[in-house]
Order: C-alpha cells, then structure tokens, then sequence
C-alpha cells in the first residue's frame, strides 16, 4: 500500500509540474527534469521508450472505433512516457503547442470578426 502511495505522489508531482509549465516549455523542462534523476537502472529508458511506443500505438488503434475516450487516454500516457525520456519529442510538443494555441487565436479572430459583420 505504501509503494502504491508513493506512486500515486511521484505522477501527482509530475502533472503539475507539467501544468503549472510556461507555454512552449513544459515538455522540455519535465524532460530535463527527468534526466536530473540519478541512479537508475540502464535498462528503464528502452523500456519507458518501448512503453511509450505501445501505449501511443494502442491508444490511436482504439481511438479509431466510435468508443475513442480510452484510447485517448492511453496516447496521453505513452506520450508522457517518451517526453520523459526522449528530448526530441519533448521539443516537438513544446512547439505543437505553441503552433496549436496560435491556431485556435487565429480562429477565433476570424470567427468573432465574421460574427461581427
């Protein structure tokens, strides 16, 4: 029950450091947060990459049904999984992110200025 708790505490410390992150930087400070944690194991980073590859893999294939929230999730969990060990997709978020909210001002300008007329 104790490990359980310590787990639970560990992805709670995770997610907020990831919110509580300035836009087009968060991904690539969990990153670098990650790589400051010493002592592991040489085997843990193929296999959270493997992880993450499957759980990204397996969240698009269920997302394709109608059912579509499950497989949401999983692509969540497996993309954090390599954002914790791969710099290039941490990157690649930050900038997907800040590219995405770009998108959605852009829209809303439109749309209010064509509410407008």
């Amino acid at each position: 029950m104790k490990n359980y708790r310590n787990t639970l505490h560990k992805l709670k410390k995770n997610i907020s450091q990831i919110y509580r992150g300035k836009r087009g930087e968060r991904f690539t400070k969990h990153y670098k947060f990650q790589q400051r944690k010493s002592g592991e194991k040489f085997w843990k980073t193929p296999f959270y990459i493997l992880m993450g590859l499957l759980l990204v893999v397996a969240g698009v294939l269920i997302s394709i049904p109608p059912i579509g929230v499950p497989g949401f999730i999983l692509t969540l969990l497996g993309l954090s999984l390599l954002v914790s060990r791969l710099r290039i997709v941490a990157v690649l978020l930050d900038k997907g992110e800040v590219t995405f909210h770009r998108v959605i001002r852009y829209c809303k300008g439109k749309l209010n200025y064509y509410l407008k007329k």
